[in-house]
């Protein structure tokens, strides 16, 4: 089982963005996989295991999350 989820916060409140992700974490609870596509780093980066970052539809780096931080996610998206 699988869910892509593009963009889903963005237009949202912080409050109905907050209920995205809990709803993302509940999905991991139930076993169900999430691909979130987003430019956003603030709202994948407390749900994600993984973040593949893509840069002119080529992908330019992959991590484990709790083997990176969002600056250097950062830098690598400003780097290209």
């Amino acid at each position: 089982k699988l869910l892509i989820l593009d963009e889903p916060t963005n237009n949202l409140s912080v409050k109905e963005s907050l209920k995205v992700l809990e709803f993302i974490k509940e999905l991991r609870k139930q076993g169900i996989s999430s691909v979130f596509i987003t430019h956003n780093l603030h709202h994948v980066y407390p749900v994600a295991d993984r973040i593949v970052v893509l840069s002119h539809g080529k992908k330019v780096g992959e991590f484990k999350k709790d083997e990176t931080s969002i600056e250097e996610i950062t830098n690598l998206i400003t780097l290209g």
